[in-house]
């Protein structure tokens, strides 16, 4: 074997056993065995969602003054997002809370301008008045035609377990990609995630296998009351079904039967599953509103490169949250930190580990311990013969001993090594396998080269063959008239003689 064919033999055994390494370094087992309800993924789901505002900024163009403005604002227009890649920033929410048509904000601007410069004749402007305004005043941005946006995102976060003023919790968003409300009505956003603020994220399901009367959840930021307004980051859920699947524009809306109010453009509709099967657009009423299937998001995201995943901080809160839930407050705390130590603000980090404290501190911790520790092995009674003595009962009575575990008593074998082992042995008849088939191959081409070379030209040393022999000379021919002469001495020989007569020479 070559030194290539043993580099690809190491590399293949390296990669094996870094695949199982890894895969056994990172498998879950804290004795999770817990099954999270329909409401405990609506939490795990609920730091990922963000609200949305966007303002839009313009100065006017005065003909009267020949002059610009000073600048004026549109907005703020709120909804609700939520992020699907706590690595990259992306956020996921309606096109219709970032885009506005450019007639409403020009009007709307418009009009701020007039009421603050000619507040005399701003009640008696007519319709021809205001038309005529429209088309001879300018409304443009900075170093544009249109307004400059922007988009700015926040998330329900605290300090200290009291939740953080509103204002001081904006991020800049940017625009990456958007589809206008008349089509699918869907925008992706991208934030710059920062240290100590980790994101969480949703996971998006497959929205082509829902069925009517399916039950779902929504969760935004709703405004419309004005105790919303008082109180903007808290979320809201509601429940509801499916109620329809119709057709707009050409494309499939979603119709669900759920309360959702101004705001909740774009919150994320979880199915029982804790997956995001749609995202809230539109309502014609209060409890009859629509949603565009997740396959739509899904589409835009892989159409701009955007991978849906979870992090570091949705795994260490999962983890907490199961520990809380089967009353392990000690180890959820545990968890509760790691997540508080990627987000500080994460709110229900706070808040459950402050109920984990309490439970702590009032006994009401159940320690984890191993998963076979917990089971102890009953042996069979025996009852004692009815003729014993009581002091050979007594005798034989000996001080209760706790079980050992599983792993550790007489006649039980470690099944967990024996998985561990197993596993081994399986990598490692992959390898020779592979070596094997390397081996066999490589032979292979050696035997079909050795047989279709072409044999080498003789060598220059080589010694050359002989020079065939040069035939003999015919013999001289007689001369005509039958007279023979010794070739000799040239005598004549008579006819018979078989010696020169002169020479002695032997007649040929």
């Amino acid at each position: 074997m070559n030194k290539k064919i043993l580099k690809i033999v190491v590399f293949v055994f390296i990669l094996i056993l870094s695949l199982s390494l890894t895969s056994s370094l990172f498998a879950r087992d804290l004795e999770n065995d817990y099954e999270f309800t329909a409401r405990d993924r609506t939490i795990l789901t609920q730091p990922s969602i963000c609200y949305v505002t966007t303002m839009y900024y313009a100065y006017v163009y005065d003909p009267n003054f020949e002059a610009w403005s000073q600048e004026y604002f549109f907005g703020p227009i709120g909804g609700t997002g939520f992020s699907v890649n706590p690595e990259t920033g992306h956020i996921v929410t309606a096109a219709h809370v970032i885009e506005v048509d450019y007639v409403d904000i020009k009007w709307s601007i418009l009009d701020a301008y007039i009421w603050d410069t000619y507040p005399d004749d701003y009640w008696n402007l007519t319709d021809a008045d205001w038309n005529w305004i429209y088309d001879n005043f300018e409304v443009e941005g900075r170093n544009r035609p249109e307004p400059d946006r922007e988009v700015w995102v926040q998330f329900n976060t605290a300090t200290g377990g009291v939740p953080d003023n509103p204002d001081s919790t904006y991020m800049r968003a940017e625009v990456i990609d958007s589809s206008p409300w008349e089509q699918r009505d869907i925008a992706v956003l991208k934030i710059q995630p920062t240290t100590g603020r980790a994101l969480s994220a949703a996971i998006i399901g497959d929205s082509s296998g829902v069925e009517i009367q399916d039950s779902l959840t929504v969760s935004g930021y709703p405004w419309t009351a004005d105790i919303s307004w008082e109180s903007i980051m808290t979320p809201t859920v509601t429940s509801g079904i499916i109620s329809a699947k119709k057709m707009l524009a050409g494309t499939e809306v979603l119709q669900v039967d759920a309360t959702a109010e101004g705001g909740s453009s774009g919150s994320p509709v979880l199915s029982e599953q804790g997956e995001v099967i749609g995202m809230l657009t539109m309502g014609m009423t209060e409890n009859i509103n629509y949603l565009r299937p997740s396959n739509d998001i899904m589409e835009m995201l892989n159409r701009n490169g955007v991978v849906n995943t979870l992090g570091m901080v949705d795994d260490s809160f999962a983890n907490g949250l199961a520990m809380y839930r089967q009353s392990h407050f000690s180890e959820a705390i545990q968890f509760f930190d790691a997540v508080l130590n990627l987000s500080q603000g994460h709110l229900l980090a706070q808040e459950y580990k402050a109920n984990a404290q309490a439970a702590v501190g009032r006994g009401e911790d159940i320690p984890l311990e191993p998963r076979d520790a917990d089971i102890a092995i009953e042996e069979p009674e025996q009852e004692a013969p009815f003729f014993e003595e009581p002091e050979q009962i007594v005798e034989e009575m000996e001080p209760i001993q706790e079980p050992e575990p599983i792993d550790a008593q007489e006649g039980e074998f470690p099944w967990v090594w024996v998985a561990i082992i197993g596993a081994v042995v399986f990598f490692l008849i992959i390898v020779i396998i592979i070596v094997v088939v390397i081996i066999v191959v490589v032979k292979k081409k050696n035997a079909k080269a050795q047989t279709s070379e072409p044999a080498p030209p003789p060598s220059a040393t080589e010694p050359k063959a002989p020079p065939k022999a040069e035939p003999e000379k015919e013999a001289k021919k007689q001369p005509e008239g039958g007279k023979r002469f010794c070739t000799s001495c040239g005598n004549e020989v008579q006819q018979g003689e078989q010696f020169c007569s002169n020479c002695g020479n032997k007649i040929e």
